[in-house]
């Protein structure tokens, strides 16, 4: 972290002196991290899981008509301009032109969507609304509000029949039956990578409860800082800055650190004590072994083997501590007794995972 500098007054001809506090690494005991006991839902990938996937494609790949006299119903996508008040007043963020909602979407202010079934192309109508009490906005939190809506344009999805066909055109199968082994396999893929994920983070949490690990202030803002910085960059990618973010959640900077502040007291309580299981366990890492992963990190960007090693090379010490982690980590699992619930009622969904065709 950033040291914190206490410095004296600076006289010409005269020695400078300034005194740095800075944070240094805790010390602490490991507790027993062997025979961990976890307990994760039974994944497992149905029938009906490939029919939920399959339902997806056709809504994706269905073929869109306008309508110009029949009313908008659940399913249909209707282009809108709209204005939210407030006791007659207007207010920030509440306005919108020819935005693009499918209805029954869920994605406006609960009970928003479902006072447009029933319009036609042409038509205005006022939908009344209350803001849910955690709306994210603290200003609109709980409040009602009347929106002024007129739909521009109404489109309805006719959905695909699912047969050999509609599998040629999606995808690079044959047949239906191809595409529905391939849909089978890539949600396998998926779910047993998301238990994977869980089993890790599952061990992780038992294992930090083992250990009374110190962090500095220092550190903790350190972390705050990189989460900020990284949080700053997804909105970026949605074309939207910070400044613009906080501005229409009514929030800032401080709100974001305050809230944040107990994972990132995690996230370095977990590094520091996975760094020490490294250093106790000794775990080594060959230059064999950082070239077959720089092979990998290749494979799956899609670059050229030699353009990554340019790329890669000089974080081979990075790699290396990373690497080490990683080892820690598979020390955990390897070391846990796992246990998976296969109740029916606590079976991890999968449906919802992407795939690809």
């Amino acid at each position: 972290a950033q040291p914190e500098f206490d410095l004296d007054e600076i006289e010409d001809g005269k020695p400078f002196k300034f005194q740095a506090r800075v944070a240094v690494k805790p010390e602490f005991e490991l507790g027993n991290l062997e025979g961990l006991e976890i307990s994760i839902p039974y994944f497992q990938v149905t029938d009906q899981d490939v029919d939920n996937r399959l339902e997806e494609m056709r809504s994706r790949y269905a073929e869109l008509s306008e309508k110009t006299e029949e009313p908008a119903e659940i399913g249909d996508t209707l282009e809108i301009d709209f204005e939210g008040f407030i006791d007659e007043e207007a207010f920030p963020g509440g306005q919108g032109s020819d935005y693009p909602l499918e209805l029954g979407s869920n994605t406006f202010i609960p009970g928003f969507e479902e006072q447009l079934v029933g319009l036609k192309f042409g038509e205005s109508k006022d939908v009344q609304v209350t803001f849910p009490e955690d709306y994210h906005a603290e200003d609109l939190a709980g409040k009602e509000a009347i929106f002024k809506v007129e739909v521009k344009k109404i489109e309805t999805k006719k959905m695909r029949e699912l047969d050999d066909d509609f599998a040629q055109e999606v995808s690079s199968f044959d047949s239906l039956i191809e595409l529905r082994e391939d849909i089978k396999t890539n949600l396998e893929t998926m779910s047993d990578k998301r238990r994977q994920e869980l089993i890790k983070q599952e061990v992780l949490a038992q294992a930090l409860g083992q250990c009374d690990i110190p962090a500095a202030d220092a550190v903790v803002n350190a972390q705050l800082d990189r989460m900020l910085e990284q949080f700053g960059q997804r909105m970026a990618a949605q074309g939207l800055s910070l400044e613009q973010y906080f501005q229409f959640t009514g929030s800032n900077p401080e709100a974001f650190y305050s809230e944040l502040r107990p994972e990132a007291e995690r996230i370095v309580k977990t590094n520091f004590m996975l760094e020490k299981i490294a250093e106790e366990k000794g775990f080594t890492v060959t230059d064999e072994e950082i070239d077959k992963q720089i092979e990998t990190i290749a494979k799956d960007m899609g670059l050229e083997l030699e353009k990554a090693k340019e790329r890669l090379n000089v974080l081979r010490n990075e790699l290396q501590e990373s690497m080490k982690i990683d080892k820690a980590i598979e020390y955990l699992v390897d070391n846990a007794i796992i246990t998976e619930k296969k109740d029916e009622e606590k079976t991890e969904e999968v449906n919802e995972v992407e795939t690809g065709e």
